[in-house]
């Protein structure tokens, strides 16, 4: 009686198991680490800096994102640190034409002052998203460090 229970319950268990979807990879170090689905089904993905980074001034912040992210063929970059303020901003400018929902090249450059290592998130958001909705953004977290 108790091996057929042990054997209902291991068959059970695999049976969960072959219905559950299947666990995502982790992608490389080497291949871009954060993306997010835009509305035009196009990624939002950050190439530099990777999550984690630790980096320091002048950040350079490179990716590709789609055309409708863009207004006037830029969107708003910023540093924010782990207390909600904002330490740097500066446009995400692009490196192509806009004209398009396929995803456009961005470089962005934030200037920022720490005197010790300091937590923070770069945050990328989409510019003039429609009907006044809330933008579309990514987030990656990274750590500042002084020069």
């Amino acid at each position: 009686m108790l091996r057929t229970t042990r054997f209902a319950a291991v068959a059970f268990i695999l049976a969960i198991a072959a219905c559950s979807p299947p666990q995502a990879a982790q992608a490389p170090a080497e291949t871009p680490v954060t993306r997010v689905e835009a509305a035009s089904s196009a990624p939002v993905v950050v190439t530099s800096p990777m999550a984690g980074a630790r980096v320091t001034s002048p950040l350079s912040v490179d990716g590709a994102a789609p055309g409708d992210w863009y207004f006037e063929a830029q969107f708003p970059a910023k540093l924010v640190g782990a207390d909600g303020r904002v330490l740097a901003e500066a446009p995400a400018m692009t490196q192509d034409d806009v004209i398009t929902e396929a995803p456009v090249p961005f470089h962005a450059e934030l200037q920022f002052t720490v005197t010790q290592a300091t937590p923070a998130t770069l945050v990328l958001q989409e510019d003039m998203p429609a009907d006044n909705a809330h933008p579309r953004e990514v987030r990656v977290s990274i750590v500042l460090v002084p020069r």
